[in-house]
């Protein structure tokens, strides 16, 4: 059975805050969208992270936010 739920990429999420900008309500781009109006909010209440990672060129077709490991090092 395939998942119900719908993940937006990084360029979606990008036009959701330019939308809410715009004036649009949270349940007009929801459902434009197809998703809930609970993930709307979500994307907004992380606008300036998903702002920089569209700022520094990360992978528009990445559904998933990307999270730094645990493991990763730092070459300083």
């Amino acid at each position: 059975m395939a998942s119900k739920r719908k993940f937006l990429t990084l360029e979606e999420r990008v036009k959701v805050i330019f939308l809410l900008g715009k004036g649009h309500s949270c349940r007009r781009v929801a459902s434009d969208l197809g998703v809930g109006k609970t993930q709307i909010q979500s994307i907004l209440k992380r606008k300036h992270e998903i702002m920089n990672e569209f700022e520094e060129n990360v992978n528009c077709e990445s559904k998933s936010p990307k999270r730094e490991s645990e493991f990763a090092f730092s070459l300083i």
